[in-house]
């Protein structure tokens, strides 16, 4: 091994748009089908994750986003664990409602009163992070 070899990489998803979040481990509702990463979720009377419809981003329902892609159909009985973040800076226009809806402003009011904000999508080269 030389000292300059690539030991490995990363590969940025682009869903943070900043490193710190709040991750934590969901139970996904089965039957849902494949869930993409990114997806809103939310915590419904059972106490388990399903994708969020619009009617679903309330404030009185738990919300968080999904944090890897789900495949909610392996078993109809179990339930499916997932990674989520409840909090965190996410890129604007990556996080999606059921079915890929966007996200209206409406609903980022309510998401960002849960600790989930947004981003510009731009890169890291035009980003200014100044507060004006």
């Amino acid at each position: 091994m030389s000292l300059y070899e690539t030991v490995g990489t990363k590969t940025y998803n682009e869903l943070l748009a900043e490193p710190e979040a709040q991750v934590f481990t969901v139970p996904l509702t089965p039957g849902q089908g494949v869930l993409p990463m990114g997806t809103v979720l939310y915590r419904d009377s059972t106490g388990m994750f399903k994708a969020a419809a619009t009617a679903n981003v309330v404030t009185t329902n738990y919300l968080a986003v999904l944090g890897e892609d789900a495949n909610t159909n392996v078993s109809e009985t179990i339930a499916e664990d997932a990674k989520a973040y409840r909090a965190g800076t996410f890129v604007d226009g990556k996080v999606k409602l059921a079915a890929g809806a966007a996200l209206t402003a409406a609903h980022k009011v309510v998401l960002r009163n849960q600790g989930i904000v947004f981003s510009p999508d731009t890169n890291a080269a035009e980003f200014n992070n100044v507060v004006e």
